[in-house]
């Protein structure tokens, strides 16, 4: 799965814009020492229901296992899609190196007395697993600088089908309005599914693709979570300058629904799940 030199760009641009937003973000986050887990304060937030019926994601993916499949779930984070798939097939592994993550997802599997998952709690580039019949990667691709290398290694370490779920815009896009009132200036996007596609066809991979129906706009369940949550996202430290703008800002911007609190004129964005056979194998049939 060689990238040929006439097919280079869109890989290289996709490098360019993350190291672009990793620029912007250190500058604004100065000398504010970087978490070791990023996800300490936010993992919870991750949890959800393994017996939902409501989620397209879900839905798609268990009509792609049975009793007998196994899955690899890469940053399958507080098991959003790894526990409602161990109901549902022979074997699950999680790589997620992030020990908050993890333990939320151990927690959850426990609630829900699901014995059949592994973890191995490492980055996918450093992670050493055996062959699964569907690895999985759901919102993860958008901070992955070295993209090919781990796309590769996505499609090497499947039986049957490659599957990856990405948004039409990167999740922290989200906070982009609150950034530009606070640092005054715009945001640099990580890219997302727009980048993605070119990439893999740079890579001589062809998904097909599952537009999913946006959903209901993410909220926090009130305005202290949410300013907590966008202190973290904008490197902002609590009293200062750009934390009084940030606080205006989000009052201003800040709309309660039945949910939660989200910000005004936020639309949730098509999801997809691209799905492919890996290297050297058939077609997928459905």
């Amino acid at each position: 799965m060689a990238i040929t030199n006439a097919t280079a760009s869109a890989v290289e641009a996709w490098k360019e814009r993350i190291e672009a937003h990793d620029a912007q973000s250190l500058k604004a986050r100065g000398d504010q020492p970087e978490p070791a887990d990023f996800w300490s304060t936010l993992a919870g937030g991750f949890r959800a229901d393994p017996h939902r019926t409501d989620d397209p994601v879900v839905n798609l993916l268990e009509k792609w296992v049975t009793a007998e499949t196994t899955v690899l779930d890469v940053g399958g984070g507080a098991g959003r899609y790894a526990l409602p798939l161990a109901l549902h097939c022979r074997q699950v592994k999680v790589v997620e190196p992030s020990p908050s993550m993890v333990g939320q997802l151990e927690e959850g599997a426990r609630a829900a007395e699901i014995s059949n998952l592994s973890v191995v709690q490492e980055a996918w580039e450093e992670a050493e697993v055996d062959a699964a019949d569907l690895v999985l990667c759901a919102n993860v691709i958008y901070g992955v600088k070295n993209i090919a290398p781990f796309v590769s290694k996505l499609d090497e370490k499947a039986r049957e089908r490659v599957v990856i779920v990405a948004w039409m815009d990167a999740p922290p896009s989200i906070f982009s309005p609150l950034w530009n009132a606070v640092h005054r200036e715009e945001r640099i996007e990580l890219p997302a599914l727009p980048e993605l596609l070119p990439v893999l066809w740079e890579l001589s991979i062809f998904p097909n693709v599952e537009m999913l129906t946006p959903g209901v706009p993410r909220s926090a369940p009130n305005l202290d979570v949410a300013l907590a949550m966008a202190r973290l996202m904008l490197y902002v430290r609590p009293g200062s300058e750009e934390d009084a703008r940030l606080q205006a800002a989000a009052r201003e911007r800040a709309v309660e629904t039945a949910e939660g609190v989200t910000l005004r004129g936020h639309q949730p964005r098509p999801q997809a799940v691209l799905s492919w056979r890996p290297k050297g194998a058939p077609p997928l049939s459905g």
